[in-house]
């Protein structure tokens, strides 16, 4: 089965909207001090629970490095230690490991959870992600307290970083052409407040590897 044939029939935006705007429609939009609830995107079609505890994500693939700085908060705006904060990413090619139509079955890269500490935090070292048609450029997370998943989410990054990190010769496809209004999950937005909401805070260090910070805040 091919790529595209098989995000038609798993991604869908038709569920991804209700999924949106079902399961949260309810949910307060700000925490208490005033910082944006942490909106939810679907699953998509490329998550699998690999129970994989590391901080390390990337194994071998090779990418622009990133650290994913993660912090957890409750709407009371008071830090979620425990909290179980599952990530999962496509390499510069645009693919996801252990799937079948990726051709990459039994792999494990660009996959893992770590658990936030006293602070609500938890760390990642791994690659820029690439992208694949019909997505904004993006990582997954998802978040587990008490055995339960409370959020399902996207993080996003800002489009100067992607465009300075996709001009270099590690990510040959290059720049990301689509668009909100082309992006399966997002197309149906009214405007663009649940991306900006999503969309990490991304700084340069002087090695030339990047640092990513967002705060996921739970209703």
């Amino acid at each position: 089965m091919n790529r595209d044939k098989f995000l038609s029939i798993t991604g869908l935006s038709f569920l991804g909207a209700m999924f949106f705007g079902g399961s949260r429609k309810n949910a307060p939009l700000l925490t208490e001090c005033n910082d944006p609830i942490t909106p939810a995107v679907p699953i998509g079609p490329y998550y699998k629970d690999e129970k994989l505890n590391r901080a390390a994500i990337a194994e071998h693939k090779k990418g622009t490095a990133i650290t994913y700085h993660i912090k957890v908060e409750d709407k009371a705006c008071r830090p979620v230690q425990g909290a179980i904060v599952d990530i999962w990413q496509c390499d510069a090619d645009g693919h996801y490991s252990d799937f079948e139509q990726e051709h990459t079955a039994g792999q494990t890269w660009l996959r893992g959870y770590q658990v936030t500490n006293e602070k609500g935090e938890c760390m990642f070292t791994s690659i820029f992600p690439g992208w694949y048609t019909g997505r904004l450029t993006h990582v997954h997370a998802k978040v587990h307290i008490a055995g339960k998943d409370v959020l399902t989410t996207n993080f996003f990054f800002p489009k100067a970083i992607e465009e300075e990190v996709f001009g270099t010769t590690l990510y040959p496809k290059g720049i990301n052409p689509t668009t909100q209004a082309q992006d399966f999950e997002l197309h149906d937005d009214k405007d663009t407040s649940r991306r900006d909401a999503l969309v990490m805070q991304v700084t340069k260090q002087a090695n030339g590897s990047l640092a990513g910070k967002c705060t996921i805040a739970l209703a």
